[in-house]
């Protein structure tokens, strides 16, 4: 009820200084008329005397008031005209009720008016929590930085995580870039800098960034943070096709649904929306991929995949589809597999060949229960690409 009352008052104080400036120019405009008016009446009364006297002839007195009358004419007219400040002023009137009733109901729409107040206690603790993180991030930094074996792997991963939760993006690609100087740096070490660097940078992959993104996709091909951002790279390069490309191949890879998946779509579908291209979705049956066969590569996939090109990495992830396909021929009461292909070729864009592979995944789960999950999922595949 206070916020409202204060509103109120506000309102009014501003509709007051609005309208002031204009009532008290109508009123200095009046009086200026009228002063101007007892002006020309004493010319010309002055005027009368001068001839009487015969200081000035007849014909000159009579040219005297001719000017002065038309003065006053003039200044009559310019009366007039302003007979349109009280239209003005009623203008105003309206708007100084208007406007803060509209600003009134628009924040009742948009803001919080029922949002209680936080006490200055409270604040005053929020406050000194944070100086005390503050503290501690510094000691912990100190203390590592001053380490002569370079500090403990964790203590630099805590300070980095401390940091990104504090929006200091530049600290955080600091204490990242320590954990990637490590002898036994991990691929998500890389990755997690490259996150730091370009958050830092609004979103712009650079130099310093991509170098860590190539080092985090040289270590494990098959790192999603990995694979986004460099998705992102070339997106920024001007190869966003290729960035599309990039990211539904890797979810294509998976053995199963993701977290990222979703993000990986989202990108990739704004990617291919300046190109026309249709948006991509996971099917409902992809959550029955879980128990399935890896589609991904092995060990030595791994790591023959970490020198391959990014066309022929793009090829490697197909030709581990085609694997699963041919796989699949040899067994074929493999109800999972089936459905693991049905959504690699979907996400690959090759419609009829996931088609295909919901009706040999429907042979097998016309068996199972009508209320069975692999089977609806069988079913709604298919009604899916109908």
């Amino acid at each position: 009820m206070m916020f409202w009352f204060a509103v109120l008052c506000l309102a009014g104080v501003a509709g007051f200084t609005m309208l002031v400036p204009v009532l008290r120019r109508g009123e200095k405009a009046q009086a200026r008329h009228e002063y101007a008016l007892e002006i020309f009446e004493d010319q010309l009364a002055e005027v009368d005397r001068d001839e009487q006297r015969g200081l000035i002839s007849g014909p000159e007195a009579q040219a005297a008031r001719t000017e002065i009358k038309r003065r006053m004419l003039s200044a009559g007219k310019t009366q007039a005209d302003g007979g349109s400040a009280p239209q003005s002023a009623a203008l105003l009137v309206i708007a100084a009720i208007v406007i803060p009733l509209a600003g009134a109901g628009l924040y009742t729409i948009t803001g919080t008016p029922g949002m209680p107040s936080i006490p200055f206690a409270e604040r005053g603790e929020e406050q000194n929590e944070a100086r005390e993180i503050n503290t501690l991030t510094s000691r912990l930094r100190q203390r590592l930085d001053e380490d002569p074996n370079g500090g403990e792997a964790e203590g630099w991963e805590l300070l980095a995580v401390t940091y990104m939760r504090m929006n200091r993006y530049t600290d955080a690609a600091y204490a990242f870039e320590k954990l990637t100087q490590r002898d036994d740096a991990t691929s998500g070490d890389f990755s997690r800098l490259a996150e730091a660097l370009i958050t830092a940078e609004n979103g712009i992959v650079t130099p310093r960034a991509q170098a860590a993104v190539d080092r985090a996709r040289a270590l494990d091909p098959q790192n999603p943070a990995g694979t986004y951002y460099a998705a992102i790279a070339l997106d920024q390069a001007g190869q966003t096709l290729d960035g599309r490309k990039l990211l539904l191949d890797r979810i294509a890879a998976a053995s199963q649904l993701e977290p990222w998946m979703d993000v990986f779509l989202q990108q990739a579908n704004r990617m291919g929306a300046g190109f026309g291209l249709d948006p991509v979705s996971l099917p409902p049956f992809a959550s029955a991929v879980g128990a399935a066969p890896s589609v991904g590569p092995s060990a030595e996939d791994v790591e023959a995949a970490g020198e391959l090109s990014e066309e022929d990495r793009s090829e490697f992830i197909r030709s581990m589809v085609t694997r699963l396909s041919d796989r699949l021929q040899d067994n074929p009461d493999d109800l999972d597999g089936w459905l693991q292909l049905a959504r690699a070729r979907l996400v690959l864009g090759e419609t009829d060949l996931a088609r295909d592979a919901l009706i040999a995944a429907k042979r097998l789960s016309d068996a199972l229960p009508e209320d069975d999950p692999k089977r609806q999922m069988v079913e709604s595949g298919l009604e899916q690409l109908q």
